[in-house]
């Protein structure tokens, strides 16, 4: 989908529950792709976010000043989606087919941006997050 290049995208409640998906993919392409796929992998809230406008809109995080709204409201919430995964303790993605587990823990938080850990959980050795408290 291609934008006016005058106004920002109309973000909508039903265009930001797609951001999961674009969450999915990226743990999926983690832990299938190369030789040595990944079992753990860091992802940025900031991250998320620009990778779901550049999937929706075509829109570079270079071009953040001309869509400062766009920007901050779908970073703020990738944050809150984010931190709804941290207190639950774990990503469960299910398909219908199959189900996959990843353990989440929080790795950093900088300036607003919240940094997670995703650790994929296999079937046969699925066990429980225990979650923290501060």
């Amino acid at each position: 989908m291609s934008v006016d290049h005058g106004t920002d995208p109309l973000v909508t409640p039903s265009v930001l529950a797609s951001i999961p998906d674009v969450l999915h993919t990226l743990l999926y392409e983690a832990c299938t792709k190369g030789k040595n796929p990944r079992q753990a992998v860091l992802i940025s809230s900031n991250s998320l976010a620009n990778r779901f406008i550049m999937q929706r809109w075509g829109i570079r995080p270079s071009q953040r000043k001309r869509f400062k709204n766009l920007f901050s409201l779908v970073r703020r919430h990738c944050r809150t989606l984010f931190e709804y995964y941290l207190a639950r303790g774990q990503y469960i993605w299910s398909n219908g087919r199959s189900c996959k587990t990843w353990g989440v823990y929080k790795y950093d938080r900088v300036r607003g941006n919240l940094i997670l850990g995703f650790v994929f959980l296999p079937v046969d050795k699925a066990f429980p997050i225990h979650r923290r408290t501060k």
